[in-house]
């Protein structure tokens, strides 16, 4: 008699052996600066670590320029970049840099991270494995990993303290604030889940101070922090994207004064399409809700996620790894698909699936191999900040569902 057990668990053991060969492929391309997967996929493998190399290493080395100079530059820096991260990660990269190189051993410590959590993420998947591996491992995550970028050891520091109670999630969330400013958005959104109490005000509170530190300097992080259309999405991205679209299809070029006007178009088309999205299929996405609600910790998870992702999404130019902050909501729909798929027939179900998985699954669709046409190039990515625009509206109208119907006084305990 056949043994199910037996072939579902070789069957995970050999989807693991898989995946893990496939990741090595990655990591070895990574750290040999090979010629796999270089510019072909997913990156452009310009050096190791790239987004770390611009923090100034040591305080040495920053008492050289002035907390509000403008223009301070790492020793490090390849690409004459200007640092744009917050000046307490050269306190970090201080410390760290007792042990060695502080970018390599931040961004190793980032990578170890990420890959311990997709494969406790892979290891709990007994369906669809390979959708939720592509996911995990999409290019603008592999983009996130390779590039050393913050925002993944930011998106772990939110994802804790979303899980957490109390004194630590507090903490957690003043210090991700504090590392880069963004995640004090979600701060409002947190007392939908959790009621302010004391504890969590005196966690956030000893953080104050570092915050604020960060603030002062918000000018100086905007003003130096590039923009594109290209590999991003946000509004702004978005209405850089409408200006590429005329000046490129129409041939109708547009003054850097008027941009505001595009960002504002921009705005009201999201809220617009938004309105009309949630009229057609209000009933389905209430439904969705429904499912969701069955895990309470999932939905607050969702919730939050999305909230985050389209707070950054109103509120930047983002570059492409910054979609993380949607991962943990994606996963959630994913881990409910068969509860969701029973609901919706044949097309509506891979709507919204597609709806769901796009910001992630979208650029594997682009990747190519022709050197002319290089994924992280000027038009192959051109199309991301469309996909993510039309994805939000999906989770934008299931957060605003869940939101209208919990909006009540926010109790303060203390």
């Amino acid at each position: 008699m056949i043994n199910l057990n037996k072939i579902k668990f070789s069957g995970k053991i050999i989807n693991l052996l898989i995946s893990s060969s496939l990741i090595f492929v990655f990591l070895f391309d990574l750290f040999t600066q090979g010629e796999i997967l270089k510019d072909n996929f997913f990156y452009s493998g310009r050096a190791l670590f790239s987004d770390m190399i611009m923090i100034i290493p040591n305080l040495e080395e920053l008492s050289k320029w002035n907390l509000f100079d403008s223009e301070k530059r790492s020793s490090t820096e390849l690409f004459n970049r200007i640092m744009n991260y917050p000046v307490i990660w050269v306190y970090i990269f201080n410390f760290l840099s007792w042990f060695g190189n502080p970018a390599i051993i931040m961004g190793v410590i980032q990578l170890f991270i990420y890959i311990l959590f997709a494969k406790i993420i892979l290891l709990q998947t007994n369906k669809n494995f390979y959708l939720y591996f592509f996911i995990l491992f999409s290019p603008p995550l592999l983009l996130m990993m390779e590039r050393g970028n913050m925002d993944c050891f930011i998106f772990f520091l939110l994802f804790t303290s979303i899980l957490t109670k109390n004194y630590s999630s507090g903490f957690l969330l003043g210090l991700a604030a504090s590392l880069k400013v963004y995640p004090i958005f979600i701060l409002p959104f947190y007392f939908f889940f959790k009621k302010f109490n004391k504890k969590f005000f005196i966690g956030f509170i000893i953080t104050l101070p570092l915050i604020l530190w960060t603030f002062f300097q918000l000018n100086i992080l905007i003003g130096t922090t590039p923009i594109s259309f290209s590999t991003s999405f946000g509004i702004y991205s978005f209405a850089l994207f409408l200006v590429k679209a005329l000046r490129e299809v129409f041939y109708i070029e547009i003054e850097k004064n008027y941009i505001f006007y595009f960002y504002s178009i921009s705005i009201l088309l999201f809220l617009f399409f938004n309105l009309i999205f949630n009229f057609l299929f209000k009933k389905d996405l209430n439904k969705i809700l429904e499912i969701l609600d069955y895990n309470k910790l999932n939905l607050m998870i969702f919730i939050l996620s999305s909230t985050m992702t389209i707070l950054i999404f109103f509120a930047f130019s983002n570059w492409a790894y910054r979609i993380i902050f949607l991962l943990p909501a994606t996963l959630i729909y994913l881990n409910n698909l068969k509860k969701i798929n029973d609901l919706f027939n044949y097309k509506k179900k891979y709507f919204y699936l597609l709806l769901a998985i796009s910001p992630f699954f979208f650029p594997w669709i682009i990747s190519t191999t022709d050197e002319n046409l290089i994924l992280l190039n000027y038009y192959s990515w051109a199309f991301y900040c469309l996909v993510v625009f039309l994805s939000l509206i999906f989770y934008f109208s299931i957060s605003c569902n869940y939101y209208l119907k919990k909006i009540k006084p926010i109790k303060l305990n203390f």
